[in-house]
């Protein structure tokens, strides 16, 4: 089964890391290009701390249909782009990202790449999750 097409350029997701022990949640805009999934922050956020000691994280992606609610849980791995074509092509697919760093190039602006490892789909109005590896 395929998910891409629940996904937009961009869409707002719950994104969990560890700080230490315990779990830390935010929202994020998770940018999906080309079948793939891209987070962007900055350089002295908390978040890039995390990941840089524990790269784990989860997404959640919460649906809405005629049926009912249902999900999108990504777990798997945050992994810097160092490439800065890519980033470049990313930024310009997520245009917010100008808002906050005027150059991809900008050494502030972090992007990661979310490494699926777990795919956790609730289809609106079902009552169980498909687990797909």
């Amino acid at each position: 089964m395929t998910l891409w097409h629940l996904f937009n350029a961009t869409q707002t997701v719950s994104v969990a890391s560890v700080d230490e022990s315990k779990p830390r949640l935010r929202l994020m805009t998770l940018i999906c290009m080309n079948e793939r999934l891209f987070l962007a922050t900055g350089s002295g956020d908390n978040k890039t701390r995390q990941w840089a000691l524990n790269p784990n994280l989860e997404c959640l992606l919460p649906l809405s249909g005629d049926a009912g609610n249902g999900y999108l849980r990504i777990g798997g791995e945050a992994r810097v782009v160092r490439d800065l074509a890519l980033k470049q092509e990313v930024a310009e697919t997520a245009k917010f990202i100008y808002n906050y760093w005027q150059d991809s190039a900008n050494p502030d602006f972090i992007l990661y790449e979310v490494l699926p490892r777990e795919w956790r789909y609730l289809q609106p109005g079902a009552d169980l999750e498909e687990v797909l590896v």
